[in-house]
């Protein structure tokens, strides 16, 4: 997976095999490149992409012995530098800057990050998940460096339709999720049952996605939906989820 430098991309999932593929492309990319790469996860994440590191034949101990991969504990390193519920800049630059220049005195110029301290935010304290984002964004300039975040969203669930927004404005490149043409088509039919016959609907739906080029279809309409009435929207979530579901069921 291409990354470059100051890139802060998103990956919305429900299906934790489904994470790990995309962080183990986008880790393997970076360091078949040369570049090193900083995992910040859960425990058991991180040992799913160390074991699927291994099954491509990329030696994880050699790795993290020349300083090409390092990994920290997701929880243990947002408490280190939270303070009274939100981030604190200082603390938090003193520990990643410190996890950065580890990997430079290593002789890597090129990093990229994976990091999922958000997530374990987000669900109890979105301001200080989204605080967190404007600092990684922050960094991301000074440091010349890619980080991929990592949230376990539904993009089908309706209480979590602002919350998918508000995160991916935070970002400069949205991931589709996971079965996202299924997703999306199920959406298309949602959007057609709600606002009439299906030409008109079309009609509609792309006029409200027009301004959202660059992003994956599913997540563009759900982005369109998050700004018409909270009664629409929802009608055309709890349709789609119907329709997506049914799908996976007769497929």
């Amino acid at each position: 997976m291409k990354a470059d430098p100051c890139d802060h991309l998103v990956q919305a999932y429900t299906d934790d095999a489904f994470l790990v593929g995309i962080v183990g492309e986008y880790v393997a990319a970076g360091l078949d490149g040369g570049e090193a790469v900083i995992l910040i996860a859960t425990p058991a994440h991180l040992d799913a992409l160390q074991a699927r590191l291994a099954a491509e034949g990329i030696g994880v101990a050699a790795r993290r012995e020349t300083g090409q991969l390092r990994c920290l504990d997701a929880s243990r390193t947002l408490a280190a530098f939270m303070v009274d519920g939100s981030p604190d800049r200082s603390a938090f630059r003193g520990v990643i800057v410190a996890a950065l220049d580890h990997a430079r005195t290593a002789g890597h110029r090129r990093i990229r990050c994976f990091g999922e301290m958000v997530d374990l935010l987000w669900k109890d304290n979105l301001p200080a998940a989204i605080e967190l984002e404007a600092l990684w964004n922050e960094l991301l300039g000074d440091q010349r460096v890619s980080l991929l975040c990592g949230y376990r969203l539904d993009p089908l669930d309706g209480r979590v339709r602002g919350v998918l927004h508000q995160v991916s404005r935070c970002h400069s490149r949205v991931l589709p999720v996971e079965e996202a043409e299924s997703i999306a088509d199920a959406l298309d039919r949602a959007w057609e049952d709600v606002f009439g016959v299906p030409g008109d609907a079309v009609m509609l739906r792309r006029l409200v996605v027009a301004d959202r080029a660059g992003l994956p279809r599913a997540q563009a309409t759900i982005f369109a939906l998050h700004e018409l009435s909270p009664l629409l929207a929802d009608q055309v979530l709890e349709r789609g989820r119907h329709y997506f579901r049914s799908g996976r069921l007769s497929a």
